[in-house]
Order: C-alpha cells, then sequence, then structure tokens
C-alpha cells in the first residue's frame, strides 16, 4: 500500500492475521447448527471471517474459539459490522466485534496478541 489512507491502521487493537477456525450460530436462532468457519484476522475487539451465508448489519452472533494457547473453547458474542459477497452467491466476509468479552477469552485474546506480535519482532 502507498501513503494513502488504507495504509493507516483504524483499529484500537492490532490485526493478527491467524486462520483460527471458529464455530459459530446466531443467538436469536441456536436451533441453527453450528457453521465451521476460518478467520482471516483476529484481534482484542474482533475477528473477520468468511461465511457460506451474509449476516444483517447488528447480528448478534455466538462464537467458539479454538487455539493452541489453551486445551478449552473459548466462548465470545458479539455482532456483524458488516458482511458482504466474496465470492457471488457461495462466500460471504464477515467483520466482527465481540462483546461482553469473558477474563478467559480477553486473556487468550492478549496471548494470541503478544505471541504472534513477537514473532514479527
Amino acid at each position: 500500500m502507498s501513503g494513502d489512507n488504507a495504509s493507516k491502521e483504524r483499529r484500537k487493537y492490532p490485526r493478527i492475521r491467524k486462520n483460527y477456525i471458529i464455530r459459530f450460530t446466531e443467538k436469536a436462532n441456536p436451533a441453527l447448527k453450528y457453521e465451521v468457519s476460518q478467520i482471516e484476522n483476529i484481534s482484542r475487539g474482533g475477528i473477520c471471517f468468511t461465511s457460506t451465508v451474509p449476516f444483517k448489519q447488528g447480528t448478534t452472533l455466538s462464537v467458539e474459539l479454538r487455539t493452541p494457547y489453551i486445551a478449552d473453547t473459548i466462548y465470545l458474542e458479539g455482532y456483524v459490522l458488516e458482511s458482504h459477497e466474496k465470492v457471488k452467491g457461495l462466500i460471504y466476509h464477515n467483520r466482527f466485534q465481540f462483546h461482553e468479552v469473558t477474563p478467559l477469552a480477553v486473556n487468550v485474546l492478549e496471548k494470541i496478541e503478544k505471541y504472534n506480535i513477537n514473532l514479527k519482532a
């Protein structure tokens, strides 16, 4: 990226480009089975992930995240900021912001950030 505004980081937390696997469902319809997806990046504030379904802005999701930093599954909740088509009718790119993050989840997210930033140094 050149010296344009696209190169400026506008996030509160650093973006970590890792491909962890998540499972998610709409909180308003937990009877629907979880869908498995891969995240494109993660920060302490949220994730970007792909899905086979689009979401309306503001849709609340429950997310299960597994990482090598803890044996247990981390449970997160948040809402969709944006969902747009990546591959026509097949794959959607979703920006998802966490809310009400548990202390355990914060700890894991901080470990992801610290470990991956140290790798770059």
